[in-house]
C-alpha cells in the first residue's frame, strides 16, 4: 500500500514538473535521482491511470471545418484559412501572404523551377519576402506582363524579388501577357528566350499566382487587353475571371480557345501539371473564379482568408 502511495506521489510530482514548471525530461531526472526513460515511464503511467489528461484547445482563430470542407469538395492536397483580425484588406492579405510563406521552405528545393505570376497579390507578397537559403533555383515567369497602356503591372520586379530572396536567377517573358492575334503570340513564342521559359516550365515544382475577377477592380482589365465592348460579350458568354492570364469558364476550364491562342505565356495543361500549385487570395469578391480555378484542378494549396474561403464555398 505504502508503495503504491508512494509510486502514485511520484507520478504526481513529475508531472507537475513537467506540465506546470516546464521542466524537461532530463532535467527531472536528476532531480529525483532517477534515469530519463523512468521518467518517461512514469509519464506514460500517469496518462494510463487517469493522473494526467491532455486536453487540446483549437484557438479561435484556426478554421480545420473549413479546411476540411475545402479540401472534400475540391481536389486540394491542403487549403490553409487565416482569420480577419481587422477590418483592412491589405492587413489581412499580408495575413495570408505571411501563412504562405511560412511554409515556402517546404517547396523550395536546391536545383529546383519556381514558377511565378503577378498581380496586386503577388505584389504584396513579393514585398514581404525574406531571404531563404537556397541554391541553384531559376524563377521564371509564367505569363507575359508587358502592359500596352501606362499601366503598371509590376510583373518584373515581382519577379526580381522573388529571385533575390532565393538567391536564384530569373527569367522574364519580354512580352504582353495577351496580344492581338494569334499569329502574334506564335511568332513571339518563337523568341529562343521564351521557347527556354516554356521548355522550364516543363519540370516546374511549384508555381504560386493568384486569380483575377472579371472586370474592374482588375490587373488585366486595366492593362488595355479588352475594352468595354469585349467585356460587355464576354461575361454574357460566362467568363468569370483568369488566372495567369488565361480566361476561365465556370468549370476551371479556357472560356474561349481563339482567344487563349493569343497568349504569351505557359499553357494552362503544363500549370496543371506542375506538383505544387500553391494559390494565394484575400478578397471575398473572387469567389466565383477562385472556385472555378479549384474545380479545375489549378491549385493543389489554398492560401486565403476566412471571409474569402467562405465566399468559394457559397
Amino acid at each position: 500500500m505504502e508503495k503504491d502511495t508512494y509510486r502514485i506521489n511520484q507520478i504526481v510530482r513529475i508531472s507537475k514538473l513537467y506540465y506546470e514548471c516546464n521542466l524537461g525530461q532530463v532535467q527531472i531526472a536528476e532531480k529525483e535521482g532517477i534515469s530519463k526513460s523512468t521518467v518517461s515511464r512514469l509519464l506514460k503511467m500517469g496518462k494510463d491511470l487517469g493522473i494526467i489528461e491532455v486536453h487540446i484547445k483549437e484557438p479561435a482563430m484556426m478554421y480545420t471545418d473549413l479546411e476540411d470542407e475545402l479540401t472534400r469538395r475540391f481536389p486540394l492536397k491542403r487549403a490553409t484559412i487565416v482569420p480577419v483580425m481587422v477590418d483592412n484588406p491589405q492587413i489581412v492579405l499580408n495575413d495570408v501572404c505571411a501563412a504562405l510563406i511560412a511554409d515556402l521552405p517546404r517547396y523550395l528545393e536546391n536545383d529546383a523551377t519556381l514558377g511565378i505570376a503577378w498581380g496586386t497579390t503577388l505584389e504584396s507578397l513579393s514585398a514581404m519576402l525574406p531571404h531563404f537559403r537556397c541554391q541553384g533555383i531559376s524563377v521564371l515567369q509564367l505569363t507575359g506582363g508587358y502592359s500596352r497602356l501606362a499601366h503598371e503591372t509590376s510583373a518584373l520586379s515581382i519577379l526580381q524579388k522573388f529571385a533575390a530572396s532565393v538567391d536564384g536567377d530569373a527569367y522574364v517573358i519580354p512580352a504582353p501577357a495577351i496580344v492581338d492575334t494569334a499569329d502574334i503570340a506564335q511568332a513571339i513564342k518563337k523568341d529562343s528566350q521564351i521557347q527556354n521559359i516554356m521548355q522550364m516550365a516543363q519540370s516546374c515544382q511549384t508555381a504560386i499566382y493568384s486569380a483575377g475577377a472579371f472586370g474592374r477592380p482588375s490587373v488585366i482589365f486595366e492593362m488595355g487587353i479588352i475594352d468595354d465592348v469585349q467585356y460587355a460579350k464576354m461575361a454574357a458568354d460566362g467568363c468569370i475571371g483568369d488566372c495567369c492570364g488565361h480566361f476561365l469558364n465556370a468549370d476551371g476550364g479556357l472560356f474561349d480557345e481563339d482567344l487563349d491562342r493569343r497568349v504569351v505565356g505557359v499553357a494552362l495543361d503544363t500549370i496543371r501539371q506542375i506538383p505544387n500549385r500553391l494559390l494565394i487570395a484575400s478578397d471575398p469578391r473572387k469567389g466565383k473564379v477562385l472556385r472555378a480555378a479549384l474545380k479545375g484542378g489549378l491549385a493543389s494549396h489554398l492560401y486565403a482568408d476566412v471571409k474569402t474561403a467562405e465566399a468559394i464555398l457559397k
